[in-house]
């Protein structure tokens, strides 16, 4: 088997599209398990990331509901499609304009630093918000299914090689 560059990026780019497979499967469970867990006053309730935002918006806090929504669905799921974009890309010359891709990875690399503010957030609350009989926030298994989908992308995108996007020059 030949060893080499080309060799590299190609085993590099595979590891970086299964660990982004691993992470949209990850994502499942993320929103459709608990993520928090809140007692207020003796009652007691469980929410997903969805219900979570949807419950924030009927109480009123449409801009945190909309912050919400977008942080931890619309951009987990864009992160993962651009990291398909991009892996796409990587195999199929004249697919997109390098630059183009290289903007997409540039975007898709800062956004994932980001992306584990959700889970600090919940752990935050989590420690702060204990009042005994009076409060309480416990962090459920959906937190750490998402928690393992925003590290698999960081990973993703860290063992992507974004020199394949570029044609070689004899």
């Amino acid at each position: 088997m030949r060893s080499g560059p080309a060799t590299s990026r190609f085993r590099n780019n595979t590891t970086a599209a299964a660990l982004a497979l691993a992470a949209a499967i990850m994502l499942v469970p993320a929103n459709i398990l608990p993520v928090l867990s809140t007692g207020f006053s003796g009652r007691d309730r469980s929410d997903t990331i969805l219900s979570g935002a949807a419950d924030l918006w009927h109480q009123g806090s449409w801009a945190v509901a909309v912050i919400v929504f977008t942080a931890s669905i619309v951009v987990p799921v864009l992160k993962l499609a651009g990291l398909g974009w991009l892996l796409l890309g990587s195999r199929r010359p004249g697919f997109g304009s390098p630059q183009r891709l290289t903007k997409l990875y540039a975007v898709v690399d800062f956004v994932g630093r980001w992306s584990m503010l959700d889970v600090f957030l919940a752990a935050l609350l989590t420690g702060l918000v204990q009042f005994g009989a009076i409060s309480s926030v416990t962090p459920r298994i959906g937190i750490v299914a998402f928690a393992a989908a925003v590290v698999l992308t960081v990973l993703s995108t860290w063992a992507f090689d974004p020199r394949v996007l570029w044609p070689e020059t004899p």
